[in-house]
């Protein structure tokens, strides 16, 4: 496998001068997509390395859950937005950090709330 060169946890893998396939990694998360072949190749690394079992549909990579519909695909994050709970006032301060780095992270499926948080985490800065 090739490591790409501006995105280094992405892989590709070509078979005979042909892309068969890549692999998307996370820490110690991967998504894989490709061939048959490419998919069979991967076989050898699972079985090597403990590794979930492979999932075709609705799946969950690094927090991103992914599923498939009759449109194409569908991300979201729906469980991480499901554990976000309102803070009372005198919450530390530590507690509205975390929340705000999740919210930060779910602005990755939800570009609409991406300058709300950006707002929060200016106000914050200068709260420190």
């Amino acid at each position: 496998m090739t490591q790409a060169v501006g995105d280094l946890p992405l892989f590709f893998k070509h078979i005979n001068g042909q892309l068969a396939g890549l692999e998307g990694t996370y820490v110690d998360d991967s998504m894989l997509s490709g061939s048959d072949e490419f998919m069979k190749s991967t076989d050898v690394t699972s079985q090597r390395f403990e590794a979930k079992p492979k999932a075709l549909d609705n799946f969950v990579f690094a927090g991103l859950e992914i599923s498939t519909t009759d449109r194409g695909l569908c991300l979201h994050q729906r469980k991480q937005i499901g554990k976000l709970t309102m803070l009372p006032p005198d919450a530390p301060f530590s507690e509205f950090k975390s929340r705000l780095m999740s919210l930060g992270w779910i602005t990755h499926t939800r570009p609409d709330i991406s300058c709300r948080v950006a707002q929060l985490a200016q106000t914050s800065s200068s709260l420190t």
